[in-house]
């Protein structure tokens, strides 16, 4: 017996949870989400455990227009890979990541291990947790305590991924799910269907409870609503006891209610209705005390003493006059002494984005048949998710498409303004539609085409990475939103392109070094955020950012290295950002380059790195 159920009763509620997620994982776990792990594990993540992901530079597909610009990323390759360089180069340096993964209908073109899953196949929902799944935990970590995710879905999902969600992000994480209008109830798609699909879902999870949702805010500096004013026409109105509070009675005839301009000094009026009724002090007093009044006092005015935070010392309360049809009384208060500039709204559960769904093909002059996500909707997201507060943010899209999240986010920096970035992640996979159109121009039968597949054949592979879906779609429409397009103003940004690469670890020892060292650079350069340029020399090699500002990496040519000049030089640089230094002997002596004025040492904890002697970063601030 575990011994953990001998202590069931003294667990919280929180241990008490892990304890039943670690039984669902086992053979005998029958509570909660279980699904079939081992009947196909993914190929990608295995691949992983055989060679380890870098990042490989695409030079010819970056769009740098000025240096001034922050860069954004876009890495092109399976998301697993992208997202295990990422929590190196990234980890807990994500404020949000918003994704839309398939929805696995049978019909959205989701692949797993290099199969379409079709609707008819049965272990379809168990591929696409286990697809999910292993995604999810990598982003998890990549998010930073106060960062959140938003993860867009149908309900052919949503109630296993909430599920699996509850488990990874931890149930008190979970804030909301949106119920999202995405199309006109008349618009039928399929008139075939027993039912229409108006809404799709949105789940909104933070990383800890340091996050904090930006609610919705209103302009609270105007004075236009206050243009009433009170005349008490007697000195003596009637006094009564209404619980602990003193309060003056006017009949009808002992007021009058005058309306004028808007001034400081004026009074606004709130019906008492719907929450109200129950939801701040006015309401409850009124609910209490006057409610009951509404026949017997028709048309009475209340001044109730030592009430409203408006500094008066009173507040105004009116039971309708008869005849006037209406069921609900009102409350007059003045300006409120500390009332702040903008005042703050819980978001509603239910989002109307019909109108920008129904027009978003035409969102980032490139075709999506997919579907695209409408950039004001996303934008909408950002404010929800904080980054208007968040200037310096990064933005995580790993499911990216037609990349909407890109063009989104550049948006938002024009509109309030910040240097926030992206990273969006994208395989380069082609659609059922585009294999028919390679079939039907090639005149190839399915059996022949199949073949081609598995032979690997390059009029096949280069077809499809020509038509890949983040070569015909998602650069060229951050290639649009950079440089302008149909009329549409360039936004500031700039893109640098990379793919996901492998290194094996087999070979001779001394290749294998060297081809490391190679492939980790543009992966460290990402780190740094720092765009790669070369300089050689004949010891050793030095990446920079091209303006002497940020060097990023130095290289040791470890045979016959000069130890000394190295020093030298290095002393001689000005301004560096950071630098690695790579050896696989003992030539590196931290102790003489603790010497060197501002640098710091710092350990690097990646997979091959650990495979060097000694990897050393030094940083100056």
């Amino acid at each position: 017996m575990d011994k953990r159920q001998e202590n069931l009763e003294n667990m919280d509620a929180e241990e008490l949870r892990e304890y039943i997620y670690e039984l669902n994982e086992s053979e005998s776990g029958k509570l909660g989400l279980s699904w079939d792990r081992e009947r196909e594990p993914e190929k990608i993540v295995e691949q992983c455990g055989e060679m380890v992901p870098v990042l490989e530079e695409v030079p010819e597909r970056d769009i740098v227009r000025d240096p001034a610009f922050q860069n954004d990323l876009l890495i092109q390759g399976d998301n697993f890979h992208s997202l295990s360089v990422l929590t190196y180069t990234h980890s807990e340096k994500i404020d949000l990541i918003y994704i839309d993964p398939p929805y696995n209908t049978g019909n959205d073109n989701f692949v797993y291990n290099d199969h379409f899953v079709d609707a008819d196949d049965g272990f379809r929902h168990s591929k696409w947790l286990n697809f999910m799944e292993k995604r999810l935990r990598l982003a998890r970590d990549l998010l930073k305590e106060d960062g959140c995710i938003l993860i867009s879905i149908n309900e052919n999902e949503l109630f296993v991924l909430k599920l699996l969600c509850d488990r990874i992000f931890k149930e008190k994480n979970y804030l909301t799910t949106f119920s999202v209008k995405v199309r006109h109830e008349d618009r039928i798609l399929k008139g075939d269907k027993d039912f229409h699909e108006v809404t799709e879902f949105l789940l909104f999870y933070r990383k800890s409870d340091k996050f904090r949702v930006s609610k919705r805010r209103e302009d609270n500096s105007s004075i236009e609503k206050y243009v009433y004013r009170v005349q008490e026409l007697t000195d003596a109105p009637e006094e009564e006891r209404m619980g602990s509070k003193t309060v003056y009675k006017f009949r009808p005839d002992q007021y009058k209610i005058i309306k004028g301009k808007p001034s400081a000094d004026a009074l606004s009026v709130t019906n008492i209705r719907g929450s109200l009724k129950e939801g701040n002090s006015s309401g409850r007093f009124f609910m209490a005390y006057l409610n009951e009044r509404f026949e017997s006092e028709a048309g009475f005015l209340y001044k109730v003493m030592d009430m409203g935070a408006d500094g008066l010392g009173y507040r105004y309360f009116t039971i309708p006059e008869q005849g006037k049809n209406r069921k609900n009384g009102d409350y007059y208060q003045g300006l409120p002494v500390n009332r702040s500039a903008v005042k703050e709204f819980p978001y509603p559960n239910f989002l109307d984005f019909e109108v920008d769904f129904n027009n978003v093909a035409r969102e980032g002059g490139v075709e999506f048949r997919n579907g695209k996500k409408p950039v004001e909707f996303l934008k909408f997201l950002f404010t929800m998710g904080g980054l208007e507060d968040k200037t310096e943010a990064v933005v995580l899209d790993f499911f990216a498409g037609s990349g909407s999240t890109g063009q989104a986010l550049l948006e938002f920096n024009r509109e309030h303004g910040g240097n926030r970035k992206f990273i969006l992640c994208t395989n380069n996979e082609i659609s059922k539609q585009t294999e028919k159109n390679f079939r039907k121009e090639k005149s190839l039968s399915k059996k022949q085409f199949d073949g081609m597949k598995e032979k690997k054949d390059p009029a096949w592979l280069d077809y499809a990475e020509e038509n890949g879906i983040c070569s015909s779609v998602t650069w060229p429409r951050m290639q649009n939103v950079l440089q302008g397009y149909d009329g549409y103003e360039p936004l500031e940004g700039n893109l640098l392109y990379y793919r996901t690469n492998f290194v094996g670890l087999s070979g001779s020892r001394d290749q294998l070094y060297y081809d490391l060292t190679e492939k980790c650079i543009p992966m460290l350069c990402v780190k740094e955020g720092t765009h790669v340029l070369k300089e050689a020399t004949e010891e050793f090699r030095i990446y920079t950012d091209g303006e002497e500002k940020g060097y990023t990496c130095v290289y040791f040519d470890v045979f016959g290295m000069d130890y000394d000049l190295f020093v030298e030089r290095l002393e001689q640089l000005q301004g560096p950002k950071a630098l690695y230094i790579f050896a696989l002997g003992d030539q590196v002596d931290e102790r003489e380059l603790m010497d060197v004025e501002d640098y710091r040492i710092e350990p690097i904890p990646y997979r091959i790195l650990e495979l060097y002697k000694k990897v050393v970063r030094l940083s100056k601030e």
